[in-house]
């Protein structure tokens, strides 16, 4: 029991130095830090482990992915020090958060419950809720130094550790589908009312589409008409709430579509694919690093933000690409098949979905390379190896069943 709850105590504080702890103010010139620090509990621990633990654990289904993200590390960071003349422990800072992936070994290594693993991604995915509407309430007052614009009449934040809620609201989905206990409406609803104030188009979009997919292909959700009738009573009222949101949204949407090809997402991606690699062919294999603020490369694509606003993280995995190559595509998008062709145990359905909301935005996020996704996402991807050894050890024992019943009628025969 002692161990175990040291375990979560050290998994959150390692969560709680990925997201940078909410970018709180005060600790405003500790941020970047905060986070290499949990980077280093991370692989203090797995050394330790590796010295006195020598337990065998549930396999891991991952280590190809994460092998080709370690590859991509590397080789970014040598094309960063040969091609863009940045310093090696320039780049070694700045790609900070691709140390989170280690985690992953960390918990086989810790062999955390996945009932406290889901308990911990409610939490957080709770603890961001309270602390964007503290924010919100209390605004113009500021506690974060997180992205808080005020846009066509509302606040808009935008702070480290979004992601769990996203992950909070599908497991509660699940729990709601297959039970019909309304305590579960709750955070969905809250959950849904944050996505609407934060102005996310596609948040908005990718989370409706996985709900509605939810519905649809899961066998265990009870009582359909039941709740495709609760849905919309509930859609409406957001919407009656939050019409306003709603309408700026959407009138953003138009422009950005009547702009084609003009569009500042596909110019930037045309961009960074095209010219800006045309005299280091070497790095559409291995990246260009993560770029240092200080350093001239970290200049010219500050440059390129301000005067293009050209953002590498709008562009997705294309951005993902820019900086760490070929490899950790490779990695991503093995981490994404890989979990969508698994069998798991239907306590654990809601992770499938998940990733095939990680699969339709990933052209716009480039959450694949920041530390607070890396961090709930290696926690999934161990989730997803404990499911798929439960759901192996039931089939087997399923399947030992018919052959002791052959074995008893034999017994009874030669009696």
């Amino acid at each position: 029991m002692l161990k175990r709850r040291i375990n979560i105590v050290i998994l959150t504080v390692i969560i709680l130095c990925s997201v940078s702890f909410y970018q709180l103010s005060f600790l405003a010139s500790m941020h970047k830090m905060i986070q290499l620090a949990g980077a280093g509990i991370i692989v203090v621990l797995i050394l330790f482990h590796l010295v006195y633990s020598n337990q065998k654990g549930v396999r891991q289904n991952f280590n190809l992915a994460l092998t080709f993200i370690i590859i991509a590390l590397i080789s970014s960071t040598v094309t960063s020090y040969v091609v863009r003349d940045q310093k090696i422990i320039y780049t070694l800072f700045a790609q900070r958060a691709l140390y989170y992936y280690l985690l992953y070994f960390l918990l086989h290594q810790l062999k955390f419950n996945p009932k406290d693993l889901e308990k911990i991604l409610i939490g957080f995915g709770v603890v961001y809720v309270g602390f964007h509407l503290f924010q919100t309430a209390i605004y113009p007052r500021i506690i974060t130094d997180g992205t808080i614009r005020v846009e066509r009449g509302t606040i808009r934040i935008y702070v480290d550790g979004a992601d769990y809620i996203a992950a909070a609201f599908l497991i509660y989905l699940q729990r709601f589908l297959r039970s019909n206990h309304l305590k579960y409406l709750f955070l969905l609803v809250v959950v849904f009312a944050v996505y609407v104030m934060r102005g996310g188009r596609y948040a908005l979009a990718i989370q409706s589409l996985t709900v509605v997919l939810f519905l649809i292909i899961d066998r265990r959700v009870r009582s359909r008409f039941f709740l495709v009738l609760l849905g919309l009573i509930g859609s409406f009222a957001i919407f009656l709430i939050f019409q306003d949101i709603f309408g700026e949204l959407i009138t953003q949407s138009r422009t950005d579509m009547a702009k084609g090809e003009d569009y500042v997402r596909i110019r930037a991606t045309q961009y960074y694919l095209g010219e800006f690699n045309k005299d280091s062919p070497i790095a559409y294999i291995t990246g260009n690093g993560h770029a240092y603020h200080a350093s001239n490369y970290g200049k010219t694509i500050r440059l390129n933000t301000l005067k293009y606003r050209y953002y590498l993280s709008d562009i997705g995995l294309f951005g993902n690409y820019v900086y760490y190559g070929l490899f950790f595509v490779l990695g991503v998008l093995s981490i994404i098949v890989r979990t969508l062709r698994l069998r798991i145990h239907t306590d654990h359905t809601y992770v499938k979905y998940f990733f095939v909301a990680i699969l339709i935005g990933l052209t716009t996020s480039g959450a694949f390379g920041e530390s607070d996704f890396i961090g709930m996402i290696v926690i999934i991807m161990y989730l997803v190896d404990t499911s798929n050894d439960k759901y192996r050890k039931q089939l087997a024992d399923a399947e030992e069943v018919p052959d002791k019943d052959k074995l008893q009628h034999a017994q009874a025969r030669d009696r």
